[in-house]
């Protein structure tokens, strides 16, 4: 049992001393149980209906996958000349179509400028994947390619945040999908990917 008080100085420290060890060796019996939260009538529903969302690949994430893979394919298409083949704006060397990479200059983190087109270049995969410095000769060749005010204007807008809904998404995949095909057929793709 731990005292509760004392009459002298000294017996206060002791008593202190006592409440103390008495204190550190107190440990409860039986650990103390959460309760749990308690589900509401919605949350089912709503799991449901994320689960049926899922399967359809209707779910936001998977929609934005989707759209990366059309829109990384238009800008690779968009960029390669009619041989198949283009020069990396980094490094300056001239690869196959095979060899390259939808490069962002703002990083697809940010989803005001993840799918324009002014944001994204080809660029050899070396350079995209691994190279640090790629960024700063990109810059400048996008600044070249575009001019000084879109350029602005692009960096203006990569600070916006942007929420994209399931329509938008939804609407730029078909978009996208339609732009592939058509330059699929414009630059003669079916001619020179066999033979990569």
């Amino acid at each position: 049992m731990c005292p509760q008080t004392s009459e002298s100085p000294r017996a206060s420290i002791q008593t202190l001393q006592m409440i103390i060890t008495c204190n550190m060796g107190l440990k409860r019996k039986t650990p103390l149980k959460r309760t749990p939260i308690k589900k509401t009538p919605w949350d089912k529903a709503k799991k449901e209906q994320e689960k049926k969302k899922a399967k359809a690949g209707l779910s936001k994430p998977a929609l934005i996958k989707r759209l990366d893979r059309w829109f990384s394919l238009y800008i690779r298409l968009r960029d390669v000349n009619d041989e198949g083949v283009f020069q990396c704006p980094t490094c300056r060397r001239i690869l196959p179509f095979s060899k390259g990479d939808a490069s962002h200059y703002w990083g697809r983190i940010h989803m005001a400028t993840r799918f324009d087109p002014d944001n994204v270049t080809i660029e050899c995969q070396y350079d995209n994947r691994f190279n640090s410095s790629h960024l700063i000769y990109l810059g400048k060749y996008l600044e070249k390619k575009l001019g000084p005010k879109k350029m602005e204007l692009l960096e203006w807008k990569h600070r916006q945040v942007k929420n994209w809904s399931l329509f938008e998404l939804q609407e730029l995949i078909e978009f996208y999908k339609k732009e592939v095909e058509r330059l699929k057929k414009e630059k003669h793709y079916d001619e020179w990917s066999k033979s990569m």
